[in-house]
């Protein structure tokens, strides 16, 4: 069934996403902003949650560690940022619906045909922070839905053997390219999901976002996503949300081969592209998918195969979108040049300003070593460069953040 009363990605598309393509060069830029791997320093803790602060200043990132049922945990992250979760949600709906026909509303529509393929966590979830922060249960529900009703024009890599054989890691890049203007880079936020189900996963997104576009598990998977409309026409939100599609992946799935296995099996929805990352296998595999196809891709078969989006042995990768050779191009270029040393360090310091990509959110996993650098863009009278792969990273060392205790004998 067509939701041709539903509202489409490409108005989002329209209304929020402005990016500008590059006229290709090979210019090589640097950045040589700081990155912050001090361990992060504990702000406050209650029962079932603990909250750090990772980096400096107008560059730092929090971390909210939570424990327990899931609607222990969505209560436990309501109240540990009521004010942060109201005024987040607020900005956010109103910016990034304001030029859409039916504004936030429309975003019920999509719930609708969405809701029987949500799973009944989340709904808990969502429940609890609402009953914590005082903040409608319908708007948190509009807020988790954005992702999927809007384009995330993005780029990504997964490379591993010969080309990261200076470490010897599977290096998998994440980079959000997406309209800076709505402000969602005002209160980045680390979930970390300690659940009674499945194991540890970090979701790294913003305050009051509990569906995954960025995040990695301490079982060494991690995820990278793309928006496109290639295959519009059999669209359909009647299908699983894809970032609880994401969320569900690094919750559960343990290897490689059970992620490929969730992609086929679970009812998509629109135009997607994925990478997923597996550190114990050391390989990536990149996703085509929508509501009717689930294309799975390895460094063999990576299509599309254009003169500027040819195959790299032991990479999978894609500049901003399906073919678009403003992007291909340099990606593949940079990826050529640093071949054999790519490096979290040399991606962050080379490779990302050179392409121009990730200006609203990067993350950059080793799969391998389990670190995590992530950055996002500057808000609203923050200092500094705007897009975020030209500012300063914060460094995890993962295998710590997913090993954090629950607190005990708080109320």
């Amino acid at each position: 069934m067509k939701n041709a009363t539903v509202i489409s990605k490409l108005a989002f598309l329209a209304a929020v996403l402005v990016l500008a393509l590059p006229a290709w060069a090979l210019e090589i830029q640097v950045n040589e902003n700081p990155i912050y791997d001090q361990a992060p320093s504990l702000v406050k803790e209650a029962a079932n949650a603990r909250f750090y602060s990772a980096g400096e200043r107008d560059d730092e990132i929090r971390i909210l560690h939570l424990w327990g049922a899931p609607r222990e945990m969505g209560r436990a992250y309501g109240a540990m940022l009521k004010e942060e979760i109201a005024d987040y949600s607020a900005l956010v709906l109103g910016l990034m619906t304001q030029e859409i026909e039916g504004g936030a509303e429309s975003l019920d529509n999509i719930y609708e045909l969405a809701k029987p393929y949500i799973p009944a966590e989340i709904i808990e979830e969502l429940q609890g922070m609402a009953e914590g922060s005082g903040v409608e249960f319908k708007q948190l529900l509009r807020v988790n839905l954005i992702g999927d009703a809007s384009e995330w024009h993005c780029s990504l890599f997964g490379a591993w053997g010969a080309a990261t054989a200076s470490t010897g890691s599977l290096l998998q890049l994440r980079a959000l390219d997406y309209a800076v203007r709505a402000e969602i880079q005002k209160y980045p936020l680390i979930t970390v999901y300690h659940p009674e189900k499945g194991h540890a996963f970090a979701n790294i997104g913003w305050v009051g976002m509990i569906g995954v576009v960025t995040g990695m598990s301490s079982a060494q998977m991690a995820v990278s996503e793309i928006g496109d409309d290639y295959d519009k026409a059999n669209d359909s939100f009647e299908a699983m949300p894809f970032v609880y599609l994401l969320r569900n992946l690094l919750q559960y799935d343990e290897t490689l081969d059970q992620a490929i296995e969730r992609m086929r099996s679970t009812k998509r929805n629109t135009s997607l592209m994925y990478a997923v990352g597996d550190g114990k296998k050391g390989e990536a595999r990149a996703f085509q998918t929508s509501h009717t196809l689930c294309n799975v891709y390895d460094p063999q078969n990576l299509e599309p195969l254009t003169d500027s989006h040819p195959r790299i042995e032991d990479i999978v990768y894609w500049g901003m979108s399906w073919n678009v050779p403003a992007f291909d191009k340099p990606l593949h270029d940079m990826l050529v040049k640093n071949y054999g040393k790519l490096t979290g360090e040399t991606t962050i310091r080379e490779i990302l300003p050179t392409v121009r990509t990730g200006n609203l959110q990067v993350a950059v996993y080793d799969l391998t070593r389990m670190i995590l650098w992530t950055a996002n863009a500057a808000a609203k009278g923050e200092a500094g460069p705007l897009e975020a792969y030209k500012r300063a990273y914060v460094k995890l060392d993962m295998d710590k953040v997913f090993a954090e205790k629950r607190p005990e004998g708080k109320e």
